[in-house]
């Protein structure tokens, strides 16, 4: 087999990564959506049907798996080509657990179609919809291989932190002030957990962005404003 008919394979199989790894971040970004709609609606079914698209979702990044590493042991690509590989593997990663937490989010929310309205669901609300974007945003950073997007969207993860740790927080004080409002308080504090861990995941596809682009990951540590742990209960 000629050098150039397994170069043109490994292009073939290269596209198809990234045509797959496309195609199941538009699944995982349907599935939040959704989610936050159903949490928005309060509505049981909704939230009930959202969740089911994991099970696709988790499919989907198996036959992801068995395709990069089928093409890295074929190929054995030089050191760009197998970064784009080593990066997918790792962003179809990212986005199997953004759908996890995307269904977490949905088990919490049909419980709290139950409960009162604590005054907080607006604010988890508008840290969806953020979240939301950013999944949009790194997604089109990867497929235009834009690392200045790739950073704004790094960038925004600090922004997510404060964020929860001010919900986390306020959250603590209603249920101290009103301890009938504690099942809501608790439901509500997973679901923005999970929103923050979604932004975690959406970050760390920013920093795939940038290692593709780059051959390397930023050297600056991460910032992390998450202070829920230091919170006083």
């Amino acid at each position: 087999m000629s050098s150039e008919h397994i170069q043109k394979s490994f292009d073939k199989d290269l596209l198809e990564v990234r045509r797959k790894v496309s195609i199941m971040a538009e699944m995982v970004n349907q599935e939040l959506k959704d989610t936050i709609e159903a949490f928005i609606d309060r509505d049981q079914v909704e939230a009930s049907e959202s969740s089911a698209a994991d099970d696709l979702i988790n499919a989907s990044e198996r036959i992801l798996d068995e395709l990069i590493i089928r093409s890295i042991v074929l190929h054995q690509p030089m050191a760009s080509d197998c970064r784009q590989l080593i990066a997918a593997l790792r962003i179809s990663r990212d986005l199997e657990r953004i759908g996890d937490y995307a269904t977490n989010i949905a088990n919490h929310s049909s419980t709290l179609d139950e409960l009162e309205v604590t005054g907080e669901e607006q604010r988890v609300i508008d840290m969806a919809h953020a979240v939301q974007t950013m999944l949009e945003e790194v997604m089109e950073a990867y497929n235009d291989s834009d690392i200045k997007k790739a950073e704004l969207v790094r960038d925004q993860d600090m922004d997510i932190d404060e964020l929860f740790t001010k919900i986390f927080s306020d959250l603590l004080t209603i249920n101290r002030n009103n301890a009938e409002m504690a099942s809501a308080c608790s439901h509500l504090s997973f679901v923005a957990r999970s929103l923050e861990r979604i932004g975690d995941h959406v970050t760390d596809i920013a920093e795939e962005v940038l290692y593709i682009v780059n051959g390397d990951f930023p050297e600056d540590d991460r910032i992390k404003a998450d202070k829920s742990a230091f919170v006083k209960v």
